[in-house]
């Protein structure tokens, strides 16, 4: 990895928040691609050959909430950290996401720093938040 930027997926069905999220990464030297749903995440999933190093993901979209996008991960073999980033106040379920909970849970509007410094934990492999 240390050749290559940390790669980022990002997962919001809101495009303003995607747009922002994936540009805050970018400034940061990542490499970032954004998904406006769940469903759209796994299909990229299926035509790529490897998967990103961390995947934000919005805890609440339609179809598809954050907690059953990552079980569905789970159940394909894909584990990958996570950070969930929510509008709510309170913070997310960790057992609602599987066995392997979010390393981190972010409030939106997200800082620069804390989502950094998330996805740095993320990529070292930090313990899932309980």
């Amino acid at each position: 990895m240390a050749n290559r930027p940390i790669s980022v997926a990002i997962v919001d069905d809101d495009a303003s928040v995607r747009f922002s999220l994936q540009r805050l990464c970018e400034v940061y030297g990542l490499r970032a691609t954004a998904y406006g749903s769940g469903r759209e995440f796994l299909a990229s999933l299926e035509r790529a050959s490897s998967c990103a190093d961390c995947l934000l993901l919005d805890a609440h979209m339609p179809e598809m909430t954050g907690s059953e996008l990552q079980r569905q991960l789970l159940a394909r073999g894909v584990q990958i950290p996570t950070i969930v980033i929510t509008a709510d106040d309170v913070p997310v379920n960790a057992a609602a996401h599987g066995n392997r909970g979010p390393v981190a849970w972010l409030q939106k509007p997200v800082s620069g720093d804390a989502l950094l410094s998330a996805i740095q934990r993320a990529v070292r492999g930090s313990n899932p938040i309980s």
